[in-house]
């Protein structure tokens, strides 16, 4: 989407392990509850500077964390005078910031794009990523446990004491995303929300939705962006984690070798009751 020349990217401020230069947040909480947090002061300064100054004020913010030669002089000018009369918009890509996305939606008015994906999907890319969770993150923010998040206390409470496989934490952290984004479905009617599944089979339509949603225009060079990105040409595996061009469409089926028939058959066992909200039974 940040192929469109309005549009400046942002990754990922809530990230613990990376914490984003430019947002400067250090967060101490993997999925940080806005509402839970000790940091919320910190979170809210923040999200101001990023969200709430003028063009000068934000890109100086921007450029903070640089040493000020002489080329970052030029591209501090450059980006000034580009955000002064091109006004980009800001688009964050942060799914560890999902159980506090209300937050930012209703104190900035932000836009929100949620989405939905198959379990088996997600817990065969965590064990191919090599990715585990320490519930602990989740059981020391009170306000989350005793509110949302109540009908699956006594699973986070054991899985957080290392009782249970991956398969086990893997299944609860999907169970709780989803059914975090089907609470936002009931109270966030306006927000978008899309299922991974559908922009891989057909990702030019899909994100032609998308931009119109953005009232953004999707121009020819953005469509053939996407076409060669998703294209049956591409590998269907990736080698590692980063951005890489895939076949989109046969991307959809390596759950199916990257989990074992016993790991499916859980995981379907335990993702059910979620699941059925987003997907038919087949």
């Amino acid at each position: 989407m940040s192929r469109h020349p309005k549009i400046e990217y942002l990754h990922e401020p809530f990230n613990v392990d990376h914490p984003n230069p430019r947002v400067g947040l250090k967060l101490n909480t993997w999925f940080a509850h806005y509402k839970s947090s000790d940091q919320k002061d910190e979170i809210r300064a923040a999200f101001d500077r990023l969200l709430k100054t003028d063009s000068l004020s934000y890109l100086l913010n921007l450029y903070r964390p640089l040493e000020w030669k002489i080329e970052s002089i030029l591209v501090f000018l450059k980006n000034m005078s580009l955000k002064t009369f091109l006004q980009p918009r800001i688009l964050i890509k942060d799914p560890i910031a999902l159980i506090s996305a209300g937050w930012p939606h209703e104190k900035y008015d932000l836009t929100v794009i949620c989405m939905v994906r198959s379990p088996f999907a997600f817990v065969g890319s965590l064990k191919k990523a090599g990715w585990d969770f320490d519930f602990s993150e989740i059981r020391k923010q009170k306000k989350l446990i005793q509110g949302s998040f109540s009908p699956f206390a006594e699973e986070i409470d054991r899985l957080s004491r290392n009782k249970g496989d991956f398969i086990d934490r893997a299944c609860l952290l999907w169970n709780l995303m989803h059914f975090r984004i089907a609470e936002y479905k009931g109270k966030y009617p306006a927000w978008l929300f899309v299922k991974y599944e559908d922009i891989a089979m057909n990702p030019v339509q899909e994100f032609e939705n998308i931009f119109q949603y953005l009232e953004l225009e999707m121009n020819k060079d953005i469509r053939k962006y996407f076409a060669m990105y998703t294209s049956d040409k591409n590998l269907t595996e990736s080698q590692d984690t980063s951005y890489n061009p895939r076949n989109s469409r046969d991307s959809l089926k390596t759950w199916m070798t990257r989990l074992t028939t016993e790991e499916q058959d859980r995981t379907e066992n335990l993702t059910r009751d979620i699941a059925s909200l987003f997907y038919e039974e087949s």
